[in-house]
Formats: structure tokens, sequence, C-alpha cells
């Protein structure tokens, strides 16, 4: 499932932005010119329900062995209408009584830790948002990864937030939410992940002939070109070693032709993120500009191809 703000947003480009997201279903409420629109997409197999569609969230109960409540939020930008956000989450609250869990662009922070650059919140502002908090028996599910959510300029700060009641923490007891790292968007996607499975650590080796390779136009060529060469260094009926020698090339040609773009698009992620995490110089904001740039780039290329 998939939770996020867009300017400009009807339902032709919620409609492909649902598919580009590899779902089928999806809720929205257009932009109306002023300001970006809302759009949750799910894939069929998830059971979902959609209860509510307003400018500021999308909500559903997810039907699932014990139902419960999802909320994606957008958070009033303006200082001069945060208490609505704080009303929205009271009246969804009054609502039901199921497990329920709430997250997005809260446009918020919690403490002025969560804020560098730029003024500091009143601690009035900061209360808001805890006392909301508290009145709708909600708590920080807290995050891994950077804390910043949001950055633009010299300006940083953690927006972005997943908040749920002891109900649905008891229902999901190893949830996580992971920070994950910026690329397009001036917010890091947040990412929910209900089971919080973890690496086991052990390095699986053993190689399998994968079937996405049958997806690819040029895999017959690739095998008949790889037999042929097996053939020849393998005199007589030996089909075992023949197959293994096959087998092997196509490994490398996995790794090195159809991953070669997603190793490197790995990699500057990687060096985007630690610019990312550091000081914000002027040097620094320009690393990360240029690394915007090859990343994007590099997904236009993927994107043709």
């Amino acid at each position: 499932m998939f939770f996020l703000s867009e300017t400009h947003l009807g339902k032709a480009k919620a409609e492909t932005l649902m598919r580009k997201l590899g779902c089928d279903r999806f809720a929205c409420h257009e932009s109306d010119g002023r300001s970006g629109g809302l759009m949750m997409c799910w894939r069929s197999e998830n059971k979902i329900r959609v209860f509510g569609v307003t400018e500021n969230y999308i909500d559903t109960v997810v039907q699932e062995e014990r139902e419960w409540g999802l909320t994606g939020l957008y958070g009033e930008p303006r200082w001069e209408y945060k208490e609505k956000t704080w009303e929205v989450l009271r009246s969804l609250h009054g609502v039901s009584q199921l497990p329920w869990m709430v997250f997005g662009d809260f446009n918020e922070i919690l403490f002025n830790h969560e804020k560098e650059g730029g003024r500091p919140r009143t601690d009035r502002q900061l209360q808001a948002f805890h006392v909301a908090l508290g009145d709708c028996n909600l708590s920080d599910l807290g995050f891994h990864g950077d804390m910043f959510t949001w950055q633009r300029g010299k300006i940083r700060e953690r927006l972005d937030h997943g908040v749920s009641n002891a109900s649905w923490n008891m229902l999901f007891p190893n949830a996580k939410l992971t920070h994950e790292g910026m690329v397009k968007s001036d917010h890091r996607p947040i990412l929910l992940d209900t089971e919080g499975l973890e690496d086991d650590g052990v390095k699986h080796s053993t190689k399998r002939f994968e079937a996405r390779w049958l997806k690819e136009e040029t895999v017959e060529a690739m095998i008949q070109a790889a037999w042929a060469r097996a053939s020849a260094h393998w005199e007589g009926p030996s089909f075992m070693r023949k197959t293994s020698m096959v087998h092997d090339e196509l490994h490398v040609w996995d790794r090195e032709t159809l991953k070669g773009p997603m190793r490197r698009m790995k990699k500057l992620k990687r060096e985007l993120e630690q610019k990312c995490r550091g000081p914000m110089t002027d040097e620094n904001l320009a690393a990360q500009k240029e690394l915007l740039v090859r990343i994007e780039l590099l997904m236009e290329q993927e994107e043709t191809w």
C-alpha cells in the first residue's frame, strides 16, 4: 500500500501513478489548483475499505484476520491552520475503537531537536501536537534511519511520522518504521513494516534459474550462445557439465548486464544518503544536487530501456 500527496493530482494521473507503483486499486482526493491532492493505492489481494477521503486524509480499514484502521494524513502546512490537523485526528479517533495507525506528512515536529536550521518552534506549538496525540491515545512509533524526513535549502525537519494506539501496538509488536533514502522529493519516503522481519544475516549462495530471465527478449539468444560455447568446451555427451556452464554464464549476464544499472543506482543512493546526513554546507548541498541529477538520469535511462 502507498500513500502520497501529489501536486496537480487528478484521477487520470492517479491511475498512472497506481500502475507505476504496481497497484490496481486506489482512492484519491483531487487537487483544487491551490494545493496538491492525496492518493492511497494498494493491490487487490489486500482487502481495504475506504471510509473517508478529504483534502487532509484518506481513512481506511484493513480487513485481515483482525481488522485495523489505517489513516494516511496530510497536515496543514500553514501556521494559522495547524489546529485543523489536530481536530481532524480527534474527529477520526471518535469514530472507531479499532486498532489504529496514522502515518504521513504531519507538517509538524514533536521536539525541537527534530529541526535543524531556521526558527525553532515555540513550546505552545509543540505542546499542541503532543496534546492531540494524547487525546487520541496515539504514540509515536519511532523510526529507523536518518532523523530528518524533509529538507529544503539549509533547513531540515522530521515532518513525517507514524503514530498508533495501544491495541495496534499489541497487534503488531514487531512493527518498525524506516526513513528511506531521499531522491526526487524533498521528503523521504517512510516505510512501515508491520512484521518487522530482520535479515537472518546468512548469505545464501545457492544459484538458481531466475524465472524473471524469461521476460528478457535476449534470453533465448543468450542461452543458445552459451550452449554453443559449452559444447565447444566439453566434447562428448556431458550434458550436466554443459548445463552447469550455461547456468554460470547466465548468472554473469544477470550480474553484469541486467543488474549493472541497479548496482550503480544503489551506489549513488548510498552516496546521496551520506551527504544528506552530513553538515548543511554549501559544498555538501551542491554535491547533493549533483547526485540527484545523476540518479534522475539513470532512472530515466532505466525507464526508457
